[in-house]
C-alpha cells in the first residue's frame, strides 16, 4: 500500500473523529446553555453543572485543535483539501 493510500485512509479516519468531537462540543456547549437560563436569578444557577460542562468542553476543544493541526498536516502532505 502506498504512503499515500495509507495517509488518505487516516484522513479520513480524522475527520470522522473530529465530527464527532465537534458534536460533542456542540453538545456540551448547549448543556451550559440550557443550566444558565436567562430568565432566572442567578443565585439559581447550578455551579456543578456548568463547572463539569466547562471542564468537559476543554478537553473536547483541545481534542479537536490537536485533530486539526493533524489533519492540516496531512492536507499539507497530500496536496490538497478536499
Amino acid at each position: 500500500m502506498s504512503e499515500r493510500t495509507v495517509n488518505l485512509g487516516k484522513r479520513v479516519e480524522l475527520r470522522q473523529q473530529r465530527m464527532r468531537l465537534a458534536n460533542e462540543a456542540a453538545a456540551l456547549r448547549q448543556q451550559i446553555r440550557m443550566a444558565l437560563p436567562v430568565d432566572e436569578d442567578v443565585a439559581g444557577i447550578d455551579s456543578d453543572t456548568i463547572l463539569s460542562g466547562a471542564i468537559s468542553l476543554d478537553q473536547v476543544l483541545a481534542e479537536l485543535r490537536g485533530l486539526d493541526k493533524r489533519l492540516a498536516v496531512l492536507d499539507r502532505e497530500l496536496g490538497d483539501a478536499r
